[in-house]
């Protein structure tokens, strides 16, 4: 029987979908989901994660990420501490700059799916030193979030994203070996989030994934709920927006800086977009 558990239930508030627990787990615990994502640090003990109906044992240190609708519990638990983040991912993690980091979309996209789909051993383990700073950090959060003194809110969201940072570090160096796939995908996700301007093709990022064309649109589409084309479009569009504050440009010069090569093409998907045509946006914003 799986447990579907609200934001609602929680007494989260609308605009700030946040909650964080340090407890200990001293028995098993029933599967359930959420319609929110869920960080999980592992701080002593050990136990036996179900996630969808696959089992991995889980110990100190261990830390992985439970999206929304994801079922999952906890059995065989021995003497287990452990800190919840419960969150939002649209309203905490908004910085660019974090999609920058390989470690990022290994930890907080590609595992999280791999862990659904098959048994997948690539779990983040913090050493004891990276455990330190992990729970540094969950500790001001927690202070924050049980005291709420005046900006609780813009802190927590100041330690959480240090937090996130640190541990997209952590990845990257526990995890950066060549048969890690997940690492494998997020350098490719990185590369595309750092190239989109430039000529790219489906063969070329499959490449460095790794992986043959399906299996790649698969586990990206999967992840990021879109096309790997269809994610360079909408970068471009994006992009070409800062672009059309500037008058002295014209609209086939910011087609051109935008990686569209046809003015034609490009004014359509725009206007698939943003619902006005290149023109129209720069009248709004001028």
């Amino acid at each position: 029987m799986n447990i579907k558990i609200l934001s609602r239930d929680l007494g989260l508030e609308p605009g700030f979908t946040f909650k964080i627990q340090k407890c200990p787990l001293t028995h098993d615990y029933y599967v359930h989901s959420h319609d929110f994502s869920e960080l999980v640090v592992i701080l002593e003990g050990s136990a036996t994660h179900i996630i969808e109906g696959r089992e991995y044992p889980v110990s100190a240190g261990q830390v992985f990420l439970i999206h929304g609708d994801i079922s999952h519990g906890y059995k065989d638990v021995q003497n287990i501490q452990y800190v919840n983040v419960m969150f939002h991912p649209d309203q905490l993690l908004q910085l660019p700059e974090l999609r920058l980091l390989p470690g990022f979309q290994a930890l907080f996209y590609i595992e999280p799916f791999y862990r659904k789909e098959r048994y997948y051993q690539g779990m983040l383990t913090l050493n004891g030193q990276q455990l330190g700073e992990a729970t540094r950090l969950l500790d001001q959060i927690l202070e924050e979030y049980e005291t709420q003194p005046e900006g609780f809110r813009l802190m927590i969201r100041t330690y959480f994203t240090a937090l996130i940072g640190m541990l997209s570090r952590s990845y990257q160096r526990n995890n950066g070996q060549t048969e890690n796939k997940a690492m494998r995908i997020a350098e490719t996700v990185t590369y595309l989030e750092e190239h989109f301007l430039q000529p790219i093709t489906l063969q070329e990022l499959a490449d460095r994934a790794y992986l043959s064309k399906r299996q790649f649109l698969r586990v990206f589409s999967r992840n990021y709920h879109t096309t790997p084309m269809d994610f360079v479009i909408r970068k471009r569009l994006d992009y070409s927006c800062t672009l059309l504050r500037n008058p002295g440009l014209s609209i086939s010069r910011v087609a051109m800086e935008s990686g569209f090569r046809d003015q034609n093409y490009y004014a359509r998907q725009f206007k698939n977009s943003f619902h006005c045509t290149p023109s129209e946006y720069r009248e709004k914003q001028l």
